[in-house]
């Protein structure tokens, strides 16, 4: 019998790591799921649940802004620090830029 795969019939293909496909209704599943986190003040299970949310919609400032505000709830200024020199250098011509500048900023000179 001659195949033109290398995976044969019935068998289970693992996923691939790495890039997801965009999809904005799994972002806005797993924004919603870290906000829960986030008001109960578990800032681990949110920050989880963001970074899930912009492997399916990278560019979403919605996920950014969240996602810097459970780093700072944390406590955790570099990450915080990181992830808005991120947006800014992926998305310098966006809105939120100029107010996320502000905010880094205002947490660089903390440091």
């Amino acid at each position: 019998m001659i195949r033109d795969t290398d995976v044969a019939e019935g068998t289970v293909v693992p996923e691939q790591p790495g890039k997801k496909e965009p999809d904005p209704l799994l972002s806005l599943q797993n924004l919603n799921i870290g906000n829960f986190y986030y008001k109960r003040k578990n800032y681990d299970a949110a920050i989880q649940r963001y970074l899930e949310a912009l492997e399916y919609q990278p560019d979403s400032v919605e996920v950014y802004e969240a996602l810097t505000r459970a780093y700072e709830k944390k406590g955790d200024r570099t990450s915080a620090i990181k992830t808005y020199r991120e947006f800014i250098e992926k998305y310098p011509d966006s809105p939120k830029s100029p107010q996320f500048r502000e905010k880094l900023a205002r947490l660089e000179e903390g440091l």
